[in-house]
């Protein structure tokens, strides 16, 4: 190539193509020895591990490459802000343990376990404290973790699309904060201003997050010293939060005047940013954090229509953000909501203490309006991040005046600023404007609740569905000029649960069906079965004197065969209605339910039925309790083998159950038969040796259930068997 050539472009230079490019990853990882890292050389490296990075490296928005079984790095150019001033570029192909030491606890085995099922994650707003500045960070990101197989099909490494998100959260939570100071003024008028500054410092304080402790201190009469009002975070009185601050430097410098620089802030009417070691304030607390605060602002609390200020806040620095721009923005806007509050109370409480002073009033009155004014102004930034969509419409036509993203978002991204609705959206026009002319002509608020509305959105016009509220907005003369709309969409809420109700009605429907043909089927096979027995008992009475006992016998046995028939249907229609027939919901004596069932069993003479003790009164319906007892105890005598049958029936408490027992004294039940006996139609002796039809205990497991208990059994052959119903003590609802 002669010296007058133009050199080639990167890509054709480079002997790794995929590495190509001006950007400052590309040059970095050219310049690397691969062969040091868990990568190895770059000639070594799979085809896919290539186009991945190749990938990275092209891509405007930030993404992160981990790769190998020590989850080795590569970013982009993007990615580079996220590593901080201390973590590039030494790390590099590196093992990620080593960059995010820190978060490794918890990002590592979300890699694991991409690595280990090959199903990609999905994280919104997740919050990760680094240390990717010298100090431990509040930070939060939406992110994607995706498999990215080799050649082999085995997973070679872990592909990130990621976005930091931090200022936005930060920013709708500090939002939160201010929305809650703002509301403090509401009250101002009913309460001493003491009891107002309080107020407004536990507001602000349970911003804790934001906001490590909080002094207030109100200017005295006369100016020459401040006094502490109220304290969160640090107790009054202490190191850090002295009663009283002289405001007269340096002629009556103190210790306490050397704490906080409230002579200067108020000279300056400016913010002061303060150090605070612990060798001259003492260990103060972080707030929401476990750090101790670092910095502290000293902010003045500048009284409406006067231009001294009236007091001072104490704000203690999150000791996981640092301070920057925005911080400090939400700690001024902080202290113009406070101040607005205090000039509201004293306000009220001069008014009261001199009332024929009008002119001096409407002159407060006037400059809080502009002060208003202006936070509204300045509000107005905090809206267009609100995550619900807002906007202000003006006039008789509802012009737009504001309208944040969300809201355009929400209507299909059209341009309505400065156009009437009807001409903005005139598909839902006809629903919305009559709304809108009633909060103008009223000054009541509306508030709409899974509101349908067409809108044309994508191109076409779809059905949807919003909670929002239309708050009117008042001029300086009270009339209505506007509204004010705060709007969410719940179109995917609605149509969920209306599919929910469809199916659910289906269901009802279905059931009721069944029941009805659960009763006719019953009763049209037990109508013939009785027939059948009927007559065998008149074939044998006609045929008395010619039949053998051998036919005899056989009649008999017709009959048991046609009676257990019937008991089987019986079963069968008990068993169907157990968990979806409720009866009405009562006080339910156990006591008087378990004797009225070992009356109506009729044990023989030897045999005993003991009831324990302190059984409780239950909040449920009478019948399937009285069906449990039944079956339980029925089953106790007739299994029990022996003409001294005993069955104990007790009560314990287990919490939030109720531990019912039914105590046998029978053979018991081997083992591999325990939970067999609990399904529908099995017995564990032949229906020939005992009546029985198999229905009795899955009905009883059944009917427990479907109140929210459940059962159970103990039992070793030869020692009897202990049955347990834990019914619920709270009554379950009926899904």
């Amino acid at each position: 190539m002669q010296e007058s050539d133009p050199p080639e472009p990167t890509a054709r230079r480079t002997a790794s193509p995929f590495l190509a490019g001006d950007s400052e990853m590309a040059l970095l990882m050219r310049e690397l020895d691969w062969s040091t890292t868990p990568v190895g050389p770059v000639e070594r490296w799979p085809q896919s591990l290539r186009t991945a990075v190749s990938i990275c490296l092209a891509s405007r928005h930030p993404i992160e490459i981990w790769w190998g079984p020590e989850y080795a790095r590569f970013y982009n150019d993007a990615y580079r802000p996220i590593l901080g001033a201390n973590k590039h570029p030494q790390f590099l192909g590196r093992p990620g343990r080593e960059c995010w030491s820190e978060i490794w606890h918890v990002i590592g085995p979300m890699l694991d376990g991409v690595r280990a099922t090959g199903q990609a994650t999905w994280s919104e707003d997740f919050q990760l404290i680094l240390s990717r500045n010298d100090y431990p960070e509040e930070t939060y990101f939406t992110f994607s973790y995706a498999p990215v197989l080799i050649e082999d099909g085995t997973i070679g490494g872990i592909f990130c699309a990621c976005a930091e998100t931090t200022a936005r959260v930060l920013s709708e939570r500090r939002l939160r904060a201010l929305r809650a100071l703002g509301a403090q003024p509401a009250a101002a008028e009913t309460v001493p201003v003491e009891e107002t500054c309080a107020r407004s410092l536990r507001t602000l304080a349970e911003s804790a997050a934001d906001v490590a402790f909080a002094l207030l201190y109100l200017v005295e009469p006369g100016g020459a010293a401040a006094r502490l009002i109220a304290a969160e975070g640090v107790p009054p009185g202490g190191r850090a939060s002295p009663e009283r601050v002289s405001l007269t430097e340096p002629l009556e410098m103190t210790e306490e005047s050397r704490v906080w620089p409230l002579a200067e802030v108020a000279r300056t009417r400016r913010t002061v940013r303060v150090g605070v070691p612990a060798e001259r304030f003492g260990e103060l607390p972080g707030g929401l954090w476990p750090e101790p605060c670092r910095e502290a602002l000293v902010l003045p609390l500048a009284r409406s229509g006067k231009s001294a200020v009236q007091g001072f806040l104490v704000a203690g620095v999150s000791p996981r953000r640092a301070l920057d721009v925005d911080y400090g923005s939400f700690f001024e806007l902080a202290a113009g909501q406070i101040a607005t509050t205090i000039s509201d109370a004293q306000a009220y409480q001069e008014e009261r203490l001199r009332a024929d002073e009008r002119a001096e009033l409407l002159a407060r009155e006037q400059a809080a309006l502009a002060e208003a004014e202006r936070q509204r102004s300045r509000l107005s930034t905090l809206f267009m991040q609100a995550p619900a969509g807002i906007c202000v419409l003006r006039g008789p036509e509802h012009v737009y005046e504001l309208a944040n993203p969300r809201y355009v978002e929400l209507i299909g991204g059209r341009d309505v600023v400065g156009k009437p609705l009807r001409l903005a959206l005139p598909e839902a026009a006809d629903a919305v404007v009559p709304l809108l002319d009633r909060v103008c002509a009223t000054g009541e608020p509306f508030f709409g609740n899974e509101f349908a509305v067409s809108l044309e959105r994508g191109g076409a016009l779809e059905e949807c569905f919003f909670n929002f509220i239309y708050q009117p907005i008042y001029d300086a003369a009270g009339e209505v000029e506007g509204v004010a709309v705060l709007a969410f969409e719940v179109t995917d809420q609605v149509r969920a649960r209306r599919r929910a109700e469809q199916l659910a009605h289906a269901l009802a429907v279905t059931n009721q069906d069944l029941d009805q043909f659960a009763y006719v089927a019953s009763h049209d096979l037990k109508a013939p079965l009785r027939g059948i027995a009927s007559l065998s008992e008149w074939i044998e009475e006609g045929l008395a004197d010619k039949m053998s006992d051998e036919a005899r016998q056989q009649m008999r046995m017709l009959r048991g065969r046609v009676h257990r028939l019937e008991a089987l249907i019986e079963g069968i229609l008990s068993y169907s209605r157990a968990g979806r027939i409720r009866d009405k919901v009562g006080l339910v004596d156990v006591g008087a339910i378990v004797a009225e069932c070992a009356e109506l069993l009729g044990p023989p003479a030897e045999a005993r039925i003991v009831i324990g003790e302190g059984m409780p009164t239950l909040h449920a319906e009478r019948v399937p309790v009285q069906q449990v007892f039944m079956h339980l105890m029925g089953n106790a005598l007739k299994h029990a083998r022996r003409a001294d049958a005993v069955v104990e029936v007790a009560c314990a408490d287990a919490g939030d159950f109720y531990d019912f027992t039914v105590k046998d004294n029978g053979p018991g039940i081997p083992p591999q038969f325990q939970e067999r006996i609990w399904g529908i139609f099995q017995t564990l002796e032949a229906r020939d040796k005992v009546e029985g039809t198999g229905i009795g205990l899955s009905v009883v497991k059944k009917i427990v259930e479907t109140r929210g208990g459940r059962v159970s059994l103990d039992s070793e052959v030869g020692a009897g068997a202990t049955f347990h119903v834990f019914w619920p003590k709270r009554l379950k609802t009926p899904s």
